[in-house]
């Protein structure tokens, strides 16, 4: 750096006069660098011209004085360049520093400038061989460098995805906050210790398989899964990979990208339950309406198909009766036949009933509501209230709701001991709601869960969702039992 300078024009003029150029002066004119000698009392003997295309000012400004020089130093840096130029004054001491220059067109350069003390070859006196050098590309390049690192920080630092860095036998070397959160501790707990240590033994012995495998490929990655033990003594999952950087020199470790997933394993969990009870309940919904077309079918055999052909068999005899003159045997026949078929079109119409009652199809629903509080009331002595508030509907949904009320009464038929039921059914809001009340001795949550006696009251949930519609049933020991379901109904529905 140049030394404090106190000389004139005819002060550097003599000194050029006494003091040739440097036998190597004119090597040095082909580098991008500007270099002087200079006397320890600041007397400038020789500068390179490439000073004038580094600071814009000429050789011989520069040798005049310091003035031309610093002029051409940034006013911000302009003190701490000078006591640096003092410093090198009184101590000899070998200095370089670095500051900006004002060009003449207004732009900032950042110059490098470094002074040795060397004593000359010639005379033996203590001269100061200087340079001055442009780096500004340097410094350029480190800020974007510094502004990419601090931006890498702040993206590291405050992403949801958890960052670890370990060794191959994995200590941790650095973590991101996140990774505290995964596992509800602190960064510096973490401090000389390892991810394994949170990882059940199966987990532990996957994870260090794959440190092992990364071992000896620079650059490779392997995915992987794992459980951690939260400080609370859960289970957290997490997915991520695992990247080796060792041979990286400013990592020097083994990179984990990693996030929680806990949260989506037990949705997940939970997706694969509902779709195994959805299969289970499918698969009791056809099983059931199996078993009604088979009792349908044996009803009609075993007993509608007989009884017509015990019909049959005493018209036959009628007619026999009749070809022998035997009007009495005949009118016995024919009255005995005519009770068999009254009898195989009560079956018949009970069959029917049951697939799609006629006071349904005739009346609509609240009617055929009414009918079964009324064979409730009939059969059990049960005091049965009914309130309704409902138009006419589509088939489906009519016959839909009206077996699920008919599932529930049998429920209530069958266990619910009770003495009072509350049948209500309405149209509210573009959908069909009914609640079914019992003051029975209700059943425990469990009791339901397990199917047995009550898998048909399931069934008929899993009907009423099929159709988009919500069903609900609850229930405590000696409290009774409720019955809920909403079914929605078509925008043209209207009620009468």
């Amino acid at each position: 750096m140049p030394a404090p300078r106190h000389g004139s024009t005819r002060d550097a003029a003599e000194a050029s006069a006494v003091r040739r150029e440097p036998a190597w002066g004119e090597l040095l004119e082909g580098m991008p660098v500007a270099f002087f000698l200079d006397r320890p009392d600041g007397t400038g003997l020789w500068v390179s011209d490439r000073i004038e295309q580094l600071l814009q000012i000429s050789p011989g400004e520069w040798l005049a004085g310091y003035e031309a020089w610093l002029d051409r130093v940034h006013p911000e840096d302009r003190e701490r360049a000078m006591a640096s130029a003092r410093s090198f004054a009184d101590t000899g001491m070998p200095q370089s520093d670095e500051y900006r220059i004002v060009l003449r067109d207004g732009s900032v350069r950042w110059i490098h400038d470094r002074g040795l003390l060397r004593p000359d070859e010639m005379t033996g006196e203590l001269l100061v061989h200087g340079m001055l050098l442009d780096v500004t590309e340097q410094h350029e390049l480190r800020e974007v460098t510094e502004q990419h690192g601090r931006l890498y920080e702040a993206l590291v630092e405050h992403a949801r995805e958890a960052v670890t860095i370990v060794g191959i036998d994995g200590a941790v070397r650095y973590i991101n906050p996140s990774m505290g959160r995964v596992v509800g501790r602190p960064p510096e707990w973490f401090r000389g210790r390892s991810p394994l240590e949170l990882m059940p033994p199966d987990d532990r012995a996957r994870a260090v398989e794959i440190l092992q495998r990364l071992a000896d490929r620079p650059g490779a990655q392997l995915p992987g899964e794992f459980r951690l033990r939260h400080r609370d003594g859960s289970w957290r999952v997490v997915e991520g990979v695992a990247t080796n950087l060792m041979h990286d020199p400013d990592v020097r470790g083994v990179v984990l990208n990693y996030r929680d997933v806990t949260g989506e394993r037990e949705h997940e969990r939970s997706l694969r339950e509902l779709e195994r009870r959805r299969r289970a309940l499918l698969e009791e919904i056809v099983n059931a309406e199996s078993e009604q077309r088979s009792r349908i079918a044996d009803e009609l055999h075993d007993d509608t198909l007989q009884i017509l052909i015990a019909c049959l068999v005493e018209l036959d005899r009628s007619e026999r009766h009749l070809q022998r003159g035997d009007v009495v045997a005949a009118l016995h026949a024919i009255s005995t036949a005519r009770d068999t078929l009254t009898s195989a079109t009560d079956r018949t119409r009970e069959i029917t009933f049951e697939l799609r009652p006629q006071l349904l199809e005739a009346a609509g629903l609240g009617a055929a509501v009414r009918e079964l509080a009324d064979d409730l009331r009939r059969d059990s002595g049960t005091e049965v209230s009914v309130r309704t508030r409902l138009g006419r509907y589509p088939v489906d949904i009519e016959t839909l709701a009206y077996r699920t009320i008919r599932e529930a009464l049998l429920n209530v038929r069958k266990h619910a001991r009770a003495s009072h039921v509350t049948i209500r059914v309405f149209e509210r809001r573009g959908a069909l709601l009914a609640r079914i009340e019992d003051d029975g001795r209700g059943f425990a949550e469990t009791t339901r869960r397990r199917g047995g006696r009550r898998r048909g009251i399931e069934t008929a949930g899993e009907r009423v969702r099929a159709a988009g519609g919500m069903f609900s049933v609850a229930s405590e020991p000696g409290e009774g039992t409720t019955v809920e379901f909403r079914l929605p109904l078509p925008q043209t529905v209207e009620a009468e």
